[in-house]
């Protein structure tokens, strides 16, 4: 939540009219717990149960799916179980396995032993195929998610669907340009 771009996405939103839930998946931010202990399967089991929130604060509202880097990865996953009107992407990996050997060649590769253990047990093409109303965002220059991940993700995804490619944006969305047109785009996406 300490994320400044979906920070100024939910105030977009809310200004809009729209309704905007942001929390800390266990372990990151605020939130309680080992981020050690993260799997896809408990990113996607909190995301359902945020909506589920929601369904409850306000009964009848058509829930709409967004999420960004893991978050968005389990927005996707979470589709699969509880198909929402829409789904916005930003810098999202659909190829894990790729990105996490990627990361372990780094210097100080992410220690996530259970991440690892469980993302065989998901398919991520089966979950975009199945994904209505998708928007990808995605910096040109991310140096966590390579950009190539939100070209599959847009080819794998069924129609209606739309991709936001930003030059010169990272993973982030660092400058507050990238995080205005990608507010701007999701905002019409809604």
């Amino acid at each position: 939540m300490q994320s400044q771009k979906l920070s100024r996405l939910a105030h977009a939103l809310a200004d809009a009219g729209y309704l905007a839930l942001m929390f800390d998946a266990l372990g990151c931010g605020d939130s309680p717990g080992d981020v050690r202990q993260t799997t896809l399967t408990s990113r996607r089991d909190q995301f359902l149960a945020a909506a589920r929130f929601l369904e409850l604060e306000a009964p009848g509202l058509p829930l709409a799916f967004m999420g960004s880097s893991l978050g968005g990865t389990a927005a996707l996953l979470a589709g699969q179980v509880r198909p929402p009107i829409c789904t916005v992407c930003w810098s999202t990996p659909v190829d894990l396995t790729a990105l996490m050997r990627r990361l372990h060649r780094q210097p100080s590769p992410p220690d996530l032993p259970l991440m690892v253990e469980d993302i065989p047990r998901h398919d991520l093409g089966a979950a975009l195929a199945h994904t209505r109303g998708l928007l990808v965002v995605h910096g040109q220059e991310d140096e966590v998610v390579p950009v190539e991940q939100a070209r599959l993700a847009f080819d794998l995804a069924a129609p209606p669907k739309d991709l936001l490619l930003l030059p010169g944006a990272d993973h982030r969305l660092s400058r507050l340009a990238d995080q205005d047109q990608a507010t701007a785009r999701t905002l019409a996406w809604l």
